[in-house]
Order: C-alpha cells, then structure tokens, then sequence
C-alpha cells in the first residue's frame, strides 16, 4: 500500500491498516491520530514529526524505523518492535509500551512521562536526558542502558534489570528501586530515591 492509498483512507474515515506490509514509507509531518497499525510491518519507516495520538500499534514491527519528535501520546505499542529504532525528542507521554522490544533504540531527551514500560527490553537502548517521571518500568531489562541525567522521579523500577546501566547524574527521587538490579551499574552524581546524591 502506498502513502497515498493509505492518506486518502484515512480521510475518508478509515482507521483499520492492521497487518499491511508497509516497510520503508514515508508518513513523515503526517496527522494520523488513532490509526490502527497493529501487527502492521513499519521496518525502516520514515515518521519524523507523526502524530499517532492515541495510535494502536499493538504487535507492530518498527524495527529500525525513524520515529524522531514523533507525537504518540497514549499510544498503545505492547509487544511492539522498536529495536535500533530513533525516537529521539518522541512525545511517548501515557504511551503503552509494555513488553515491548526496545533494543538499542535511541530515546534521547524523549518525554515519557507516566509511560508503561513494564517488562519491556532496553537493553543498550540510548535514553540520555529522557524524562521517565513516574513511568512504569517495573521488570524492565534496562542492562547496559544509557540513561545519563535522564528523569526518573517517582518512576518504579521494581525488579528492573539495571546491571551495568549508565546512570550518571540520573533523577531518581522517589523511585521505586525494591529488588531491582543495580550490580555494575554506574550511579556518579546521581540523585538517588531519599534524595542524596551518590558520589
């Protein structure tokens, strides 16, 4: 399916593109809120600048695909394929990510303020000065993550898997720390739960 196949759809009142192949379009700038692309493949797509406002993506293949300051406010992508995807600067606020594949995707300065990410894997993933206040990212894989002076305040990290993950100068007052791992991981000038800092 085209873009324009899919635009001129969408205009006419269809929200349903589940299970489409639609690897390596180019949807750039483009306001499609509440579409549905569950299960569709999306490798490698361009998204820059989307708006996916409360979108279902739910089972989606986004591996590699460009999501930079894309707007998925309370999205739904559980079980969703992001690896190596660029969600640099990505409005992911509220937005449903649990247990999804998030393996060394670039989340920099990204908001995903309340966002669930329980039981998702971002191992490797890039989340430098990502504002994850109050996320839920309870049994979360986060080993070897970059999260250097990313937000976290408030947010659970119950059993999270934080081995070996960079943590430098990260807020993480109020958090939610019970059995998580923090074996290796890196924690200088971190503002730690009871608000001291780690040295």
């Amino acid at each position: 399916m085209k873009k324009e196949d899919i635009l001129r759809r969408y205009q006419c009142g269809e929200r349903n593109f589940r299970q489409i192949d639609l690897s390596r379009v180019v949807l750039c700038r483009e306001n499609l809120p509440q579409i549905d692309f569950s299960q569709t493949i999306l490798t490698q797509a361009n998204l820059q600048n989307i708006n996916l406002t409360q979108a279902l993506l739910i089972e989606a293949d986004l591996t590699e695909a460009c999501l930079e300051k894309a707007i998925l406010f309370q999205a739904s992508m559980q079980l969703s394929n992001l690896s190596q995807a660029v969600l640099s600067q990505a409005d992911l606020r509220e937005v449903n990510l649990s247990e999804a594949l998030l393996y060394q995707a670039s989340l920099r300065k990204s908001q995903l303020h309340k966002a669930n990410l329980s039981q998702s894997i971002l191992q490797r993933a890039f989340m430098r000065e990502a504002n994850l206040n109050y996320a839920i990212l309870s049994e979360a894989n986060l080993q070897q993550a970059n999260l250097m002076n990313a937000e976290l305040i408030g947010a659970d990290l119950s059993r999270a898997n934080l081995e070996g993950a960079f943590l430098v100068e990260a807020n993480l007052k109020g958090a939610n720390l019970e059995g998580a791992n923090l074996n290796r991981a890196v924690l200088t000038g971190a503002i730690m739960p009871d608000g001291s800092i780690y040295k």
